[in-house]
This record gives structure tokens, sequence and C-alpha cells, in this order.
């Protein structure tokens, strides 16, 4: 059988892989395991990692080796990126998030808490090792699958499929996490809706972003470090409630600008060609 490019292709794509990753936590969730346990360590490793595993299993039952020979350049190439590209890659994140902990505090008196960045810049060895794991587990795990293979079937359907509509799936694959004692999504729920609200908000709208980044460059590693990025800001700079709540606002407003320059772009694009015949 091959699994070529296409809507159905993606969409048996997201069903197998929500499928494999439910199954395996529903069985820590179930059990009430922690995050500490054994069992709900390798559920995770196999749970996590299912969107890459199989998004190249599904390349590779493609068949189509020029298609294959892309898709592993594209992992490891940023593809189409300048300067303002690089800076979006690396400084668009951490700015926001900066930004929002100074005006937090405005509101709240709370300063921000780099408590953590002072810990790894004290200890190289650690920052390394953290980096290293924050880069696998989480953007490489993910990513050759969402923002790779999904994104390369949907990616002619528009920016609401390819962007908003992966980001939706994306925050429903992690649904089993909030039910499992330790774990960051489970953190979120025991605060309230609030933090889960944010969590879903920034999660479809950082989905718009970094399939637009993605599209517009062609490299799926673009997408990795994008997601890094994330991650390790967020782990590195935790934020109060009030300060996530105007991160998930600045993401959710760069989110629509992007919607909205595509569609207009888009439009222009067509109304050009209408002129011309």
């Amino acid at each position: 059988m091959c699994f070529v490019k296409g809507t159905r292709h993606g969409a048996l794509f997201v069903t197998v892989t929500i499928l494999w990753t439910w199954g395996l936590l529903s069985v820590p969730a179930l059990l009430g395991l922690d995050f500490e346990n054994t069992v709900t360590q390798v559920a995770y490793t196999l749970g996590g990692a299912s969107p890459s595993i199989i998004g190249l299993i599904f390349v590779l039952l493609s068949g189509d080796r020029e298609y294959m020979r892309s898709f592993l350049c594209r992992i490891v190439m940023l593809g189409k990126i300048g300067k303002p590209g690089f800076v979006v890659l690396f400084a668009l994140v951490p700015a926001v998030t900066v930004l929002s902990a100074f005006i937090s505090q405005l509101f709240t008196s709370a300063p921000p808490d780099w408590s953590k960045l002072s810990t790894y810049l004290k200890d190289p060895a650690s920052l390394i090792a953290f980096v290293a794991f924050t880069l696998i587990f989480g953007p490489l795990a993910e990513e050759l699958g969402w923002r790779g293979y999904l994104l390369d079937c949907w990616k002619d359907r528009g920016i609401l499929v390819y962007g908003a509509g992966i980001g939706l799936i994306w925050t429903v694959w992690h649904l089993p996490m909030f039910f499992i004692a330790g774990s960051y999504q489970n953190s979120l729920l025991m605060h309230g809706a609030e933090p889960v609200l944010c969590f879903t908000l920034s999660t479809i709208a950082l989905g718009v972003i970094i399939g637009e980044i993605t599209k517009r460059s062609g490299g799926i590693l673009a997408a990795v470090l994008f997601h890094f990025t994330v991650n390790f800001t967020g782990e590195l700079s935790p934020l109060t409630l009030v300060a996530e709540l105007i991160r998930t606002v600045a993401f959710t407003v760069i989110a629509l600008g992007m919607i909205f320059s595509h569609y207009h772009t888009r439009k222009g694009v067509c109304n050009g060609n209408h002129g011309s015949t």
C-alpha cells in the first residue's frame, strides 16, 4: 500500500497518531500512575514520539523515492530563511515571553522569575544536557509528523487548515496528559480553567505561526527549532497566570495577523489573475 500525500492520508495519519498516543497514555491515566512511574515514562516516550515516528513511516510507505529524499533533506535544512526569518525563529518567543512578564509586573507587582535561568548559567554542563533533552523530547519527537508529513498533506488547503487546524489537533493530542499527575498539562488543570484555556489558545496560535514559518521556508528544521525555542523559553522563564494570559493574547494576535496576511495575499493574487484573463 502506498501513502501518497493528500488530504485523506493526512487524516489517516492524525487518526493513527492520536489513537496510538491516547491508547498508550490511557494506561497510566486509568491506573492513576504519576509522571515519575516507570510505566508512565515508557508510555510518554513511545506516545510522545509518535507524531515523528508515524510520520516517517507514512513517508516511507509513500513509495516515492524523490519525496523520501526531499523529506530527509528538509529535516536538516532550514530552507528559505533570511535574516528576518532567523529573528522570528530565535527571538520572537523569548521577546514575547519577557515582555509579557514585565507587563504582568505592572498589574501584579510580581517580578519575572529568572531563578532557573540563573541556576543553569552557573552550571554549563547541566545547561547543555537540558538543551539536548528539550530539543529531542518535543521538537524532534513531534515536528517530523505535525509540520513534516501532515503539513505536506494539507499545505494546499489554506492556513486555517495547515496552521490552526494542525494546532487544534496538536492540542487534542495532548489531552490524556492532563490526567496524569505530575505532568505539565496536569499542573495546568490543577490550577483551574484559565491555564488550560491559555494552553489551548497558545497551542492553536503557535500552530499557525509554526505552520506558516515551515510552509514559507520549506524546511522542517525551522519547525523543530521554533518548537524548541517555545519549550526552552517556557522552562527557563515560568510565568504567572497574568503573564501567561498576556502572552497568549500576543501569540493569538500574531497568528491572526498571519491569517489575515495569508488570505489578503491570496485575494490579491486571485484578483490579479482574474484581471489578466
